[in-house]
């Protein structure tokens, strides 16, 4: 598989970083791209947590947690996608630090259709649209937790 990931500090401990990426319900709050997400189980946390996400542009994919440990890293599957991908998966890792706040990392795995064509498509323009997603993913998260302020399409990270 080839990945796309982003690291940043955030300004929240890992409690709070862990309290909104472990809840399948609160990827609006912080995702850009995300304009809804609909729980599709009876838990919102936990291994087999669902969730439907619903993207601004009109398209959507079900995402699954797979992995868990707790208070540092999630792992979804996500399924049910338009994408030219034979498999994608999501993870988010978090790292405390020494004041009080956390390292925030989040991967994204996929794997592209086509065989050599689709690994060559993997390795340059998709890692790119994927490398500038999770980076964004990652200064809305940072920026909702320290605003409480809810992230859309239009967010642009201001400068510090």
């Amino acid at each position: 598989m080839q990945q796309a990931s982003a690291t940043r500090h955030v300004h929240a401990s890992p409690d709070q970083v862990w309290s909104i990426v472990s809840d399948v319900t609160t990827v609006a709050r912080y995702h850009p791209s995300v304009k809804t997400a609909d729980l599709l189980t009876p838990s919102p946390t936990g291994i087999g947590a669902a969730r439907r996400c619903n993207f601004y542009d009109g398209t959507d994919v079900r995402e699954e947690v797979v992995e868990v440990e707790e208070g540092s890293r999630v792992k979804l599957a996500l399924s049910e996608f338009s994408l030219p991908m034979k498999s994608i998966e999501a993870e988010f890792r978090i790292a405390p630090t020494g004041d009080g706040h956390a390292d925030v990392t989040f991967t994204v795995y996929y794997q592209v259709k086509y065989g050599p064509l689709g690994q060559l498509m993997g390795a340059t323009v998709v890692k790119k649209q994927l490398s500038a997603m999770t980076a964004r993913v990652v200064a809305g998260l940072d920026h909702h937790l320290k605003t409480g302020e809810l992230v859309d399409k239009d967010f642009v990270e201001q400068a510090a």
